[in-house]
């Protein structure tokens, strides 16, 4: 074990892996309930296009994918609040088309020397500590964000008119949340991929909604099973020997297996 905690690069996995979760665990409730979580998983689609374009046009690929997650995410918020689209009509529409038009430029370019795989999966063990002080700079923004904005964006999970008429500054707390989403998303993509990203936000606040409690008292839950099961698929994952990211997920789906069944237990013996 000993040896395992004094390799660098799980070190470095560690510390980002728990950076991640707890950025994650912060969006997640309101996301999840506020019917938005699939947004994570278009976002993340819609940076496959911008690493796309990142990786052809620039040596830093991450600062296009951020400014095109960013776009993506603006004009989605404007589809659904302004042409009155259902989120997960426009959300599906610009991730496909993001993810086609990414497949098309990689198909046409001769100088693409990144495979799919790579930039699908992600691998959290080659991160550096410039990712990891990256990463923590958005999350801390977004911590700041919810501390100082946590009335508004509880008014706008709960009741997003209520919100308006309290003059709570409904809109622009949206459009601020989305961003931030968007840019935490690039980051997530960048360390384990596009089609695992997304897991992070949706289960940490889906897990311990199950459990009927408080607003408060999930939100702090989910934190804590999201750092947990990052802790635990890091770990188990350098001994089982498979992909990382995608055991991490696994671990949050066991996680929320077992939530299911005591919630059923407990339902079925206190009636």
């Amino acid at each position: 074990m000993y040896e395992f905690l004094s390799a660098p690069h799980i070190q470095i996995a560690l510390v980002i892996g728990i950076i991640l979760a707890l950025g994650a665990s912060l969006l997640s409730p309101f996301l999840v309930l506020n019917g938005e979580a699939l947004i994570a998983d278009g976002l993340a689609h819609t940076s496959f296009l911008g690493f796309t374009i990142g990786i052809i046009a620039m040596d830093q690929p991450i600062w296009m994918a951020i400014l095109i997650a960013i776009l993506a995410t603006i004009l989605i918020k404007v589809i659904i609040n302004k042409l009155k689209v259902n989120a997960d009509s426009a959300i599906g529409v610009i991730s496909a088309l993001s993810f086609a038009i990414g497949l098309i430029i990689i198909h046409k370019s001769s100088g693409f020397n990144v495979s799919i795989e790579q930039i699908m999966a992600g691998s959290i063990l080659t991160t550096s500590w410039v990712d990891v002080i990256f990463a923590a700079i958005i999350v801390i923004v977004i911590l700041l964000f919810v501390i100082l904005q946590y009335r508004g964006l509880f008014s706008v999970v709960y009741d997003f008119e209520y919100a308006e008429f309290s003059k709570i500054r409904a809109k622009t707390i949206s459009y601020v949340l989305a961003i931030l989403t968007a840019i935490f998303i690039v980051i997530g993509v960048r360390v384990i991929g596009t089609l695992l990203i997304s897991a992070l936000i949706i289960f940490p606040s889906l897990t311990a909604s199950l459990l009927k409690l408080s607003f408060k008292k999930t939100f702090i839950l989910g934190i804590i099973l999201s750092i947990f099961a990052m802790i635990l698929g890091i770990t188990l994952s350098h001994f089982l020997d498979v992909p990382t990211g995608a055991f991490v997920v696994v671990i949050n789906s066991i996680v929320l297996g077992l939530v299911l069944i005591y919630s059923f237990i407990r339902k079925k013996v206190l009636v």
